[in-house]
């Protein structure tokens, strides 16, 4: 009978289990995924915490199924927009080394730098290499501004000479600020005097009014789909613009609002890129695919990527979060004396409690999948469980309401990447 028996026990009967995150393992014990799945077009497959390995092999296991079995037809990663182009072109077949690859294209904040992530992209590219529909891998979040307004000077000596020398303003004004880590980009930034913090967001803005008042000019030249990547690698110098105006107390404080924004651009862009069968495998931080507004100090919270996505998509978004038992986990720490302006520390898994939602799966399988849509009007205690993991603690969200589904793993670990970092400068002999 309905809305008689706890979530703990309801998954003993319908949790959908797997008893290996390999890879390369067969996938008839996914097939059950097919109908959680249904016709979505975008799978959202999450994370609690960045640098974890077995949720890169969750991904990757996930990714193969929905590619061989479910004709998804492209890999959205948390990887900057511009660099990501060349981890495309490499997964298509072209030239470098995969590990120089990563590094330069899906490396943001490290998350291209470890082994997992370096056989994920060797699948894709095997994949490729005996397929008419060739897998497609592109980043989705804000880049740095180097490699975007390099991009933009490409395109602009050929298509729009006559906006160069905006763009020459907005290169001079940001001269100070190309690092890959957004912790040293923000302090560079509040070093920066408010003249020209304020003359680099009006050239900004100038010089996209321009590239948007052109749309119509460029798509009568045959320059449709070149002109709207042009574009969309600005758009992301702008809300990287906004994001840092915000962070330094000098814009709307909205937290991450302008990066959550860019990147559901991204992930319909893409869509819309594919045509009427693409679909799509998003692979972000659990944070940025719950599809309900986090509280926050202002009005009206803060809207993650996920929230975006369920109002532009309807069902045909599903939001996978993933999540852990015990192990050790990932802190992401800033550090302004590191080179990164970061330190990723291996840090032990707290033990759940009773309101998050870690505490009603059992260890007992390498993989278990939670259907939250069916389980919701079946459990008597969807409502208790308003806290999940995110790296070293837990974070409040109405997991029923912020997700359709959990992936759990019982047990998890650090990539090789984390025990790679040196450590903070007062640790050094």
């Amino acid at each position: 009978m309905p809305g008689q028996e706890t979530f703990t026990a309801w998954l003993r009967r319908h949790a959908i289990t797997a008893e290996t995150l390999d890879p390369r393992a067969p996938m008839d014990d996914l097939e059950p995924l097919r109908d959680l799945i249904g016709t979505a077009r975008v799978v959202a497959i999450g994370e609690n915490a960045h640098h974890v390995r077995e949720f890169y092999l969750l991904r990757h296991r996930l990714l193969r199924f929905l590619v061989e079995r479910c004709g998804f037809t492209a890999l959205a990663f948390e990887a900057p927009f511009t660099e990501a182009h060349m981890v495309d072109a490499w997964v298509q077949g072209g030239p470098g080394a995969v590990q120089e690859v990563a590094a330069a294209g899906a490396g943001a904040g490290g998350l291209g730098g470890c082994t997992e992530m370096y056989d994920l992209l060797a699948w894709m590219r095997e994949h490729n290499r005996d397929t008419a529909a060739p897998l497609r891998f592109a980043g989705t979040i804000i880049s740095s501004r180097r490699p975007a307004l390099a991009a933009l000077a490409s395109y602009l000596r050929r298509a729009d000479p006559d906006a160069l020398p905006v763009l020459e303003q907005i290169s001079a004004h940001a001269e100070g600020l190309h690092h890959t880590s957004i912790f040293k980009v923000l302090h560079q930034y509040t070093a920066l005097e408010p003249a020209v913090q304020d003359a680099m967001t009006a050239s900004i803005s100038r010089l996209l009014g321009r590239m948007e008042t052109m749309t119509a000019y460029q798509r009568s030249r045959g320059r449709e789909r070149e002109h709207a990547t042009a574009l969309h690698h600005l758009r992301g110098v702008w809300y990287g613009d906004h994001a840092l105006r915000d962070f330094a107390g000098r814009g709307i404080p909205a937290g991450s609002a302008a990066a959550d924004a860019y990147l559901a651009e991204s992930v319909l862009r893409l869509l819309a890129d594919g045509h009427a069968d693409g679909r799509i495998v998003l692979a972000v931080h659990n944070c940025h695919i719950r599809k309900t507004v986090v509280t926050h100090d202002g009005a009206f919270g803060l809207f993650p990527a996920g929230y975006h996505l369920a109002q532009a998509l309807g069902e045909d978004y599903l939001a996978v979060a993933a999540t852990s038992g015990d192990g050790r986990t990932a802190q992401v720490r800033p550090e302004p004396g590191h080179p990164l302006g970061f330190q990723v520390l291996d840090h032990p898994q707290p033990p759940p409690t009773a309101t998050s939602v870690e505490s009603a799966f059992a260890a007992e399988s390498a993989l278990t999948i939670a259907d939250l849509r069916a389980a919701r009007p079946a459990v008597i205690d969807h409502e208790n469980f308003q806290h999940m993991r995110m790296e070293h603690y837990l974070t409040d969200v109405d997991v029923f309401d912020a997700y359709d589904a959990i992936a759990y793993l019982p047990h998890t670990t650090c990539t090789d990447y984390v025990s790679a970092q040196p450590p903070p400068p007062a640790q050094r002999s």
